[in-house]
């Protein structure tokens, strides 16, 4: 077995990511098997039908989406993983101090371990983005007079990165720090507008209540987040997902994931890069334009 095979997220992780592209019966589905993972791996599949209202055959074509060959399969796998996770909760230290790292971590094992879920984390994202978001997001960005972006704590880092990538062809575009500052400019957005909120939880409330008012004004509004149920993504037209290691069952887990902030750069530097494609002429004025000026900054 592989390295990047033996920290592969699991089912239930792959299920959550996935359920924010599905149809309202898949995610009836989802949403069913999330909440409580213990019972499905022993119902039968006329049951799960009835209790999320669907056909068996709507749960045969859940499970075939999920990439799973056969419902029984599937049930063997969610019992495999609530196994594994049941010895991991009694054997290991509940203290992480990066993603999956303990105490017990020596070098071989924290380098495999990071290395491992980086390269799992840049193909989950690239296997899991729906092109249909993507062109809709695209097309939202081509048409804003001005773009802004909301993120707190380690999601700054993504921020920083959209900043550089959309102001350098020409995208005129906000971010502020400052809570107040930030309240006022989201008040001079309106219909032309584009408001970016991105938070691995999906639950910061300052990111969330900015990109509510930024809707509330007339903007266009995307969300970039790992939890398909969390709150920023009420609040958005467009929802772009990324694939998470942390809260599987239940809630996201209350520290920041920077392993998901590898996913975050990455949906946007496939946003700019299909925005600069689309607009090639603009966007190679832009990047001659701007190297010249930031040019003088280097020796």
């Amino acid at each position: 077995m592989t390295e990047a095979a033996e920290t592969k997220p699991g089912l239930l992780a792959r299920i959550r990511w996935m359920s924010g592209y599905m149809n309202p019966a898949l995610r009836r589905i989802a949403d069913r098997v999330l909440r409580s993972p213990e019972e499905v791996k022993s119902i039968s599949i006329k049951d799960l039908a009835a209790q999320c209202d669907v056909s068996e055959s709507t749960v045969t074509r859940f499970v075939r989406e999920i990439e799973v060959p056969s419902f029984q399969q599937f049930k063997i796998l969610i019992a495999e993983e609530l196994s594994q996770s049941g010895r991991q909760t009694s054997t290991e230290s509940d203290q992480h101090v990066y993603e999956d790292i303990t105490a017990e971590d020596d070098t071989a094992s924290v380098l495999s371990k990071v290395t491992s879920r980086y390269a799992l984390t840049v193909a989950d994202t690239k296997a899991g983005l729906a092109a249909e978001q993507l062109e809709r997001a695209v097309a939202a960005i081509e048409r804003a007079d001005v773009m802004a972006f909301y993120a707190m704590g380690s999601s700054l880092l993504c921020v920083e990165n959209a900043l550089l990538r959309f102001m350098r062809v020409g995208k005129r575009c906000l971010f502020y720090r400052d809570l107040g500052i930030r309240q006022i400019g989201t008040s001079t957005l309106g219909p032309n507008s584009l408001a970016i909120g991105i938070s691995n939880s999906g639950r910061t409330i300052s990111t969330v209540d900015s990109l509510r008012e930024a809707r509330e004004q007339g903007a266009t509004t995307v969300a970039i987040t790992s939890f398909p149920d969390a709150p920023i993504v009420r609040h958005a037209d467009i929802a772009l997902f990324t694939p998470t290691v942390t809260g599987v069952i239940g809630g996201a887990e209350y520290h920041e994931s920077m392993v998901s902030k590898i996913a975050q750069l990455q949906v946007i530097d496939v946003l700019y890069s299909l925005f600069a494609v689309r607009n090639f002429g603009a966007a190679i004025a832009g990047l001659e334009r701007t190297s010249d000026v930031t040019s003088l900054t280097r020796y």
